[in-house]
């Protein structure tokens, strides 16, 4: 099983949480938004019992993109570092 390991960056401007995996590439939430300023901690205790495919979308190469997001394969295994 593939792995996608993602980092937490920021609250986007449309109040999604976004982060970022080590090639670069942009993924977050469209459905669960947060406050401008939400810290890591909170963002990573709202998902923790979560199925993350269904939350956790790929955004592009850029912060601020793809408004609606691409579905990830519910093969690779996303993890929240």
């Amino acid at each position: 099983m593939k792995e996608l390991r993602l980092q937490f960056i920021s609250i986007d401007d449309w109040n999604r949480p976004v982060f970022k995996d080590e090639k670069g590439r942009y993924f977050g939430d469209t459905e669960n938004l947060f406050k401008y300023g939400t810290s890591k901690e909170e963002v990573y205790d709202f998902y923790k019992d979560k199925e993350l495919h269904e939350h956790i979308y790929f955004f592009g190469m850029s912060f601020n993109c793809e408004p609606e997001g691409i579905k990830i394969k519910q093969e690779v295994k996303i993890i929240l570092e």
